[in-house]
């Protein structure tokens, strides 16, 4: 999946730019604090006590004379007038420090100081504090932390570019965020509506806690504010507005697959139903099943969500993702299965892993998990099995293409130089059927098929055997109709029928005939594949090398110099080869090695 380098991750677009400062307010409550000292003015120049006052106006100091009655003189009437404004409640002042200690120049006047927000806050130095509170919510959040516990988040760089954007938004000094703007951050990360909510609620809770601990000024109203601007930012960063475009999202996200994976005692979780199956359960005796589960749900919830297979970091707390950390993260499948048997020191095999398959289906139908969304899981960790069996090459749906190699018009006749075979390549006659490197991945041998066109008045007579480029023999056929005591040309006799180039034997693993018994009990007239239709063989060695295509040969390079070899251990009937076809299926390399 697509993801970030998580520089901005963390405050998934918390309070970028669309957080003002508070000058308005700053504004606002200076004018109250101004019309109080105006009102006051205005009081103090009708008191009645006093026969003169002096008072401050923008036209300098008035001494204004009283009547017995108190009735004011127009110059009263000014200085009231002039006491609405609410500059009037200081010295004249061209900067800050022209004032008091507890005031600020406005608009050329001192009036009392109002606080920011970056001051509520706490400057720079109480914004970190609360991003690292935060963070740390965020971290045993089970809800969102696995967009998080990753070794691809830069921690320190994180909280950097989190202290700039609030610090920026609250109106600190000379405070800029230069770190990546929100829909760029989170582009691919398929984050959803929810994701975004339990996010916010981590920050509230984060506001609440630095106004108790670290920031007594701050108020209700600027934590609204700050998610206020949060909730305006989802459209750059929310991409799964129903929460149902992945696997990860429609299952439940991390909770849900942490149950599914679930631990022994956990009825109906994963792991339950590995240690009470019977079959494969010995697999599992010295598993730290706190660890287990803790890679198993990063596994699945990697699949198309959040969490990063491999790239662990340390527990954060108590209860997530134990088990892992720096240095000890997940293992690959070909390292945490190397050499495990069972208690009988049996390796796994196919059948052992289509069980562990079946336990996780039981798993996620108890878990209600639909059942498309179970077979897209099951697409993901299906070929693993290549890595986790001791035969990879017995695990299904490995692909393949097809390489033919094919000679004809051969027309060569064995013995041809009364040499009888003995049971060597060296008593047999071979033609080369050589394969080319085909260019691409696909050059590891998966299934053969090989159709020979012979022409033999006694097939009881004859043998044929493959050998690979690395010499590996395996022997395709071995004088049908006869119980050899050994692969030496002795002993007589096999079956008198016949074979005839134009009706070809094919020879493959998992046809339906034995090749020992073709002809069996057939007159020496009789021709083999034409006259009983019985054309495909799979081959029996006898007491010749080799066992089968498969066990031979499945998994070797197929690049290079094949040899398809024939004799005939009999003086007294010719065998001659007309034709030969090698078919290869071949794969991608398979398996750990």
């Amino acid at each position: 999946m697509t993801r970030s380098k998580f520089s901005t991750l963390l405050c998934l677009g918390f309070l970028l730019s669309a957080c003002t400062s508070d000058d308005t307010a700053t504004s606002d409550t200076a004018g109250t604090d101004s019309d109080t000292d105006g009102t006051s003015t205005s009081t103090t120049g009708v008191s009645t006590t006093s026969t003169t006052i002096t008072t401050s106006s923008t036209s300098g100091t008035t001494t204004a004379a009283e009547t017995e009655t108190g009735t004011p003189t127009s110059s009263t009437t000014a200085v009231a007038t002039d006491t609405t404004n609410p500059t009037t409640t200081g010295p004249e002042c061209t900067v800050n420090e022209d004032c008091g200690q507890d005031e600020m120049c406005d608009n050329g006047m001192c009036v009392p100081k109002v606080s920011t927000l970056c001051e509520r806050l706490g400057f720079m130095d109480g914004i970190n504090l609360l991003n690292t509170d935060f963070v740390g919510k965020v971290l045993l959040d089970q809800n969102i932390n696995a967009y998080f516990l990753n070794n691809d988040v830069d921690g320190v760089n994180l909280i950097s570019c989190l202290d700039k954007q609030i610090g920026e938004a609250a109106g600190c000094p000379d405070v800029v965020y230069d770190c990546m703007d929100m829909l760029t951050a989170h582009q691919g990360m398929g984050i959803g509506t929810q994701d975004f909510a339990d996010l916010a609620t981590d920050y509230s809770l984060a506001l609440d806690d630095h106004q108790t601990n670290n920031a007594p000024d701050l108020t209700d109203a600027d934590k609204t504010t700050i998610l206020d601007t949060l909730a305006a930012m989802a459209p750059d960063i929310v991409e799964d507005a129903d929460n149902n475009l992945t696997v990860y999202q429609r299952v439940g996200r991390k909770p849900a697959v942490l149950a599914l994976v679930g631990n022994v005692g956990e009825a109906g979780s994963f792991i339950d139903n590995v240690a009470n199956d019977v079959m494969i359960n010995n697999f599992f005796l010295n598993a730290d099943t706190t660890r287990l589960n803790t890679c198993l749900t990063r596994q699945v919830g990697g699949i198309d969500g959040p969490a990063v297979y491999g790239g662990e970091v340390d527990s954060p707390g108590a209860g997530v993702d134990e088990g892992v950390g720096v240095g000890n993260e997940c293992m690959d499948m070909c390292t945490s299965h190397a050499g495990m048997v069972d208690d009988q020191n049996e390796p796994i095999m196919i059948e052992d892993f289509s069980a562990l398959v079946q336990d996780l289906v039981t798993a996620m139908d108890a878990f209600a998990v639909d059942p498309a969304d179970q077979q897209m899981i099951l697409d993901v960790l299906g070929p693993m099995c290549t890595s986790i069996v001791a035969s990879p090459y017995d695990c299904p749906g490995i692909a393949t293409q097809t390489i033919e190699v094919s000679l004809e018009g051969i027309n060569k006749q064995y013995p041809n130089d009364g040499n009888l075979y003995d049971g060597t390549l060296g008593t047999m006659d071979c033609v080369d059927l050589v394969v080319d490197d085909p260019g691409d991945n696909f050059t590891n041998v998966y299934d053969v098929a090989v159709e020979v066109g012979v022409d033999a008045t006694w097939a009881g007579d004859v043998v044929m055997k493959l050998v690979a480029p690395d010499d590996t023999v395996l022997t395709m056929l071995s004088r049908p109709g006869l119980n050899e005591n050994a692969d030496n040309g002795t002993g007589c006799c096999g079956t008198s029928a016949n074979l005839e180039s134009t009706s070809p034997l094919t020879f493959k693993d998992g046809n339906p005939n034995d090749a020992e018994t073709m002809g069996m009990g057939q007159a020496s007239s009789f021709v083999i594949c034409k006259d009983d239709a019985k054309c495909d063989y799979f081959p029996n060695p006898g007491k010749g090398i080799g066992t089968n295509f498969a066990a031979d040969f499945r998994g070797k390079s197929v690049i290079g110099t094949w040899k398809f070899c024939i004799a005939d251990a009999s003086g007294g009937d010719l065998t001659t080869l007309q034709t030969v076809k090698a078919t290869f299926d071949v794969s991608e390399p398979v398996g750990c090695n």
